[in-house]
């Protein structure tokens, strides 16, 4: 049922346990076994398998790229914002993605300016916002913001050509808004003409239908290799990702958060057309 996201949000929540549903076929499996239900033992090892390697097709490594992207929710209480910046700067990114960005914790950006000058904003509540930082300039007319928190994208001018960064932090999946609040903000989406990077935290998996929705529209993949950044009730969850053309992705600390940091090396147009 998790395969069916594109058809109703409750199948794309059920996505996110893919994992652990191996885990309980594996289980049965053990069991019937023991049981000699040989019938029902070949269901579910091919279901198994089926889920294996759908699984397996967002995992792997791949080639690190010429642009780096470092994604963060920073959670809006943080007061670690010193250690924060210092991670960031020791990182040396050219892009950085901000979820939560707060009044708590807003004064990170002006710690940032002297290495990431060119820096955009959406707001939307006070408390948790989206803010795209850039060491290249900002097209003066290209910021977009969704209605309510989900997406934002501004165009950065890079020597060799333009592309858009696109942030993102959509709601919690069904019974939540996500959906409807993704729905509402494709418009933004809509606009993003050209070559992409994506980041932030989609509080969903790479392989939901949310998050392909996303890739498709931006002409991006989820960049592996699939990390942990957050933890629900003990299971590790990869709800904090970068997409693009290819490249490679590994964790930052916490540092105040209750999410890790994603530093990833990308393409985001194709690799062919290097520095």
């Amino acid at each position: 049922m998790g395969f069916l996201g594109h058809l109703h949000p409750m199948f794309d929540a059920l996505a996110i346990g893919r994992w652990i549903a191996i885990y309980v076929l594996l289980l049965c499996l053990f069991l019937l076994v023991l049981l000699n239900r040989r019938y029902v033992l070949a269901a579910l090892a091919l279901a198994a398998l089926v889920l294996v390697v759908a699984n397996s097709r967002v995992a792997g490594d791949g080639e690190a790229g010429n642009i780096r992207v470092y994604t963060k929710n920073l959670w809006h209480r943080n007061v670690e914002i010193t250690a924060l910046a210092a991670d960031i700067a020791n990182a040396n990114p050219d892009i950085v993605v901000l979820q939560e960005v707060s009044e708590n914790n807003v004064a990170l950006m002006s710690d940032l300016q002297s290495i990431l000058p060119h820096q955009a904003r959406c707001p939307w509540q006070g408390w948790n916002g989206i803010a795209i930082l850039s060491r290249w300039p900002l097209s003066n007319d290209a910021t977009r913001c969704s209605p309510e928190r989900s997406l934002m994208a501004v165009k950065v001018i890079r020597h060799d050509g333009a592309f858009w960064v696109v942030g993102v932090h959509l709601q919690q999946p069904w019974p939540d808004v996500q959906w409807a609040h993704l729905e509402r903000a494709l418009p933004v989406l809509s606009e993003v003409n050209g070559n992409a990077i994506v980041a932030g935290d989609f509080n969903t998996v790479p392989w939901s239908a949310a998050a392909k929705t996303i890739g498709h529209l931006t002409n991006t993949k989820a960049i592996p290799p699939r990390l942990t950044t957050f933890r629900l009730w003990g299971v590790g969850l990869p709800l904090d990702q970068v997409w693009a053309l290819g490249g490679k992705a590994e964790l930052r600390p916490m540092i105040g958060s209750d999410h890790y940091g994603v530093v990833a090396d990308v393409w985001p147009s194709n690799p062919t057309a290097r520095d």
